[in-house]
Formats: C-alpha cells, sequence, structure tokens
C-alpha cells in the first residue's frame, strides 16, 4: 500500500511530500500482525530529483512488498542534505522530525537494527552524512554513485558558479566543516568507537560514472586505515543512471537483515506446493 503525503514542517518551513509505501493490504496479509512495526529504508534522491524518483524509477516497492519492509522517499531538494545555511533544516528533518511524524501515524519501528538509509548520487553522500554521523539510528547505510567524497576535496572538484552556490547556501564555508555531521570521512572513522555495532555498509559505483573517482578514493581512505571489513564494495560497468541503481538497490536489499526477507514466497509456497 503507497501513500503520498504532504504535511507541514516546522524545519522545512511548509508542507513538504514524502511517499510511504507498507506491505500491508498484500496477499501475505493474514501474516501481518496486529500492531506489528515494520522495519524501514529511507531512500535520498540525487541532485535535481524528488521524492518519487525511487518508486517511479527503481523496483523498489516490488522489493518492499516481496521481503515485508516500508519505504520512506523523502525530498531533500538540493540541499544535500544539511540544515542549510541559507534555507531549510533537511538534516534535522529528515534525522528527528521526519521518523517521529511517521511513526506516530504509522507503524514503523523506532528501533535501530529494524532502520536502514541509503540514496543515489547526492543522496548517496546524504546517506552516508546522515548514516555516520547518526549511529543510533540506522543498522545499514547504502551509498549508490558517489563516493562519498572528501567533504575537504569534494568542493574544489565542482565548477565554480556551482561551487559557490553550494557553499553560500547549503553546506558553508569549508572551515567550519571539521568535526560536524558533514565531515563523513571523519565520521566513518569514529563509528567503531561510538559504542553502537558497525552497520552494515554497502558502496556501489559505475566503472564509467563520472563519480568512480570518488568512489576509488573513498575506498583507498577505508583501506588504509584498515577498516575494508567494514564496508562491501562493489564496482561494475555502468554510468550515472537508473539501470545501474535499480540493480544496487536490489543487492543492498539482499544484504539486509530483513525479518520478513522472503515472506511472499513463502506465502505461496504453502499455497501451491507443486510450484517449490
Amino acid at each position: 500500500m503507497s501513500f503520498h503525503l504532504i504535511h507541514f514542517s516546522k524545519n522545512l518551513n511548509g508542507y513538504v511530500d514524502v511517499n510511504l509505501y507498507l506491505p500491508v493490504g498484500t496477499e501475505y496479509e493474514d501474516m501481518v500482525e496486529p500492531g506489528e512495526k515494520f522495519q524501514t529504508l529511507w531512500l535520498l534522491h540525487g541532485h535535481s530529483g524528488n521524492f518519487m524518483e525511487w518508486p517511479q524509477y527503481s523496483a523498489i516497492e516490488k522489493l518492499a512488498m516481496l521481503n515485508k519492509f516500508a519505504v520512506v522517499s523523502v525530498d531533500g531538494d538540493n540541499s544535500h542534505y544539511n540544515d542549510m545555511v541559507t534555507g531549510d533544516n533537511y538534516y534535522t528533518y529528515i534525522t528527528v522530525e521526519l521518523p517521529a511524524f511517521l511513526r506516530k501515524h504509522f507503524p514503523l519501528s523506532d528501533k535501530r537494527e529494524d532502520n536502514f538509509i541509503a540514496g543515489l548520487s547526492m543522496g548517496g553522500n546524504g546517506a552516508a552524512k546522515l548514516g555516520f554521523a547518526n549511529p543510533d539510528k540506522y543498522g545499514a547505510i547504502g551509498i549508490f554513485s558517489v563516493g562519498p567524497p572528501d567533504p575537504m576535496v569534494f568542493p574544489l572538484t565542482m565548477p565554480e558558479d556551482f561551487r559557490e552556490k553550494m557553499i553560500k547556501y547549503s553546506t558553508g564555508p569549508m572551515e567550519n566543516i571539521p568535526g560536524t555531521y558533514q565531515d563523513v570521512w571523519n565520521n566513518f572513522l569514529k563509528l567503531k568507537d561510538s559504542g553502537y555495532p558497525m552497520p552494515l555498509i554497502y558502496d556501489a559505483c559505475g566503472r564509467q560514472d563520472f563519480t568512480f573517482t570518488h568512489y576509488k578514493a573513498f575506498r583507498k581512505f577505508v583501506e588504509e586505515n584498515g577498516m575494508s571489513e567494514y564496508v562491501k564494495f562493489e564496482d561494475w560497468d555502468g554510468v550515472h543512471a537508473w539501470d545501474f541503481w535499480d540493480v544496487a538497490i536490489h543487492k543492498f536489499v539482499d544484504l539486509l537483515p530483513l525479518k520478513g526477507k522472503g515472506i511472499w514466497r513463502k506465502w505461496y509456497n504453502e499455497r501451491h506446493p507443486e510450484a517449490r
């Protein structure tokens, strides 16, 4: 069952769209327990994207139905998922306000091990940014087609007009980044000492993608710091496009510790033993 919600956000100073998929009203409805709280995947879109891209261009809702988990596709505008310098507080909205609102009205689990975050391009960096800075909130992090890039280097690789807009409206001066939630690489290193179990981290990029340089740089950084065991890196032929991201989300979902993994097939096999 899919919901297009429009709700008021204090952090975004107005009404905002969000798409919510719940694995209810399916053929296996009799296997959904009364009051059951669903594991949840939070999905972030890329630059110039919107909250409907994941539901429209990937098979994520089909995967959620087959494996019994909820999906929240958020709208992050072009905020880079920051509390913007000149703009709205997307970081706080996604990590605090939106989960509280949805859990108040829908059966979504608030347990760390039941919540996962992933995204593509700008959203992949956002998933790393939010996930690494909040080890108490997410049990798995999916990073597609982005790196994540070194926040102290990435702006310098961008065209000057884009860099100036990003610094002015979103990230703020680069010298202000160290020690904050934007300090993605250093926050990754801190995960081991956070007091929480290491999240499952999956990082995938196409070899012909223009972000492949950032992917290779982050992979080298992880290896040099002796933390390769904590990240599953995968790359294959592909570009910055939905053909790649749909494969990546399938691979990520396959890795998730889902309590209802394969529930639809189980339901079907019980009723059609000849098809086993």
